[in-house]
């Protein structure tokens, strides 16, 4: 059997960097090329390579060099507010990048994994299955969606919507999820929504998932959904037990306190028993000590 060959896109990205991390130790050795921004990756002895999203002649090029068996797109521009404010970018990086390697993997005829979020959905129709239909409220949703449509009739291709990630990056980058939890150690009050729901995953089920689904041959669409619909506050209190944190310094307040350009969705909750049904050993599991950082 030959060796695999994995490119992976977003590599210094929360979800990239774990990805990478469990690539990296797995037995089977497979060779990996990181495809990553300006920050570090987080595990030694892989090939990393610094290749914008938005050059499409350096992404064919470097897929067509590599070879790739297994390409996993999880790169993106993903901050809402940012999308908004510079829309045109946020196509370019989101769905013409999409499209550019996705053609690029059915040229040398790699395996493409999309990775797609809950915020295709306009959050008044949870739980989402596969087959409903998005309606984005988001400009971030919309790119993504379009990015979802691209691949649409591709042969090899997989869409996997993925929820809210939980959990500590292996490169240390400073996540929202990552200062939220230095906040919650340090006593520091932090302003939480209770009526914006997920489905939220720790960041090593959601990699572990990603890695399985594309040794699988499944196409089409798949959720990857935790077993749990949290609010925010509900999932830092879940952390404040967890590090034993008997008054965490948590207040509660609604979606609609804080003005935005564009709406919040209220609840998108992922259904994913199609995915537990078809990789139960790959599953997520509900939300646990290690999540927060804890031993």
């Amino acid at each position: 059997m030959p060796t695999e060959r994995w490119l992976v896109t977003g590599a210094s990205g929360q979800l990239g960097s774990q990805v990478v991390r469990q690539l990296g130790g797995d037995a089977a050795g497979p060779t990996v090329l990181a495809l990553a921004g300006q920050q570090e990756v987080g595990t030694t002895g892989v090939e990393v390579r610094r290749v914008d999203l938005r050059d499409a002649d350096a992404l064919r090029t470097c897929v067509a060099a590599f070879r790739p068996t297994h390409l996993v797109h999880l790169g993106a521009m993903s901050a809402v507010a940012d999308c908004y404010s510079r829309p045109d970018e946020a196509h370019v990086v989101n769905t013409v990048a999409t499209q550019v390697l996705a053609e690029a993997a059915e040229d040398v005829g790699a395996r493409f994994i999309y990775s797609s979020t809950d915020m295709v959905f306009g959050g008044d129709a949870a739980p989402y299955r596969e087959a409903d239909l998005p309606n984005p409220l988001s400009h971030y949703g919309r790119t993504k969606a379009a990015a979802e449509r691209v691949l649409i009739g591709m042969d090899g291709g997989l869409v996997v919507r993925i929820p809210l990630l939980c959990g500590l990056p292996c490169n240390g980058r400073e996540t929202t999820f990552a200062k939220q939890i230095a906040a919650l150690r340090n006593g520091q009050a932090l302003r939480l929504f209770t009526d914006e729901f997920r489905t939220p995953v720790w960041l090593a089920d959601a990699a572990r998932a990603i890695i399985g689904l594309a040794r699988s041959a499944l196409t089409g669409v798949i959720h990857i959904a935790g077993p749990e619909r949290l609010s925010r506050y509900e999932l830092l209190a879940r952390g404040a037990r967890l590090l034993g944190i008997a008054s965490p310094n948590l207040i509660g307040i609604s979606r609609l306190d804080v003005p935005a350009p564009e709406p919040r969705p209220a609840d998108l909750s992922l259904d994913g028993s199609r995915f537990a049904q078809l990789f139960p050993k790959l599953a997520p599991e509900p939300l646990r000590a290690a999540v927060f950082g804890v031993p």
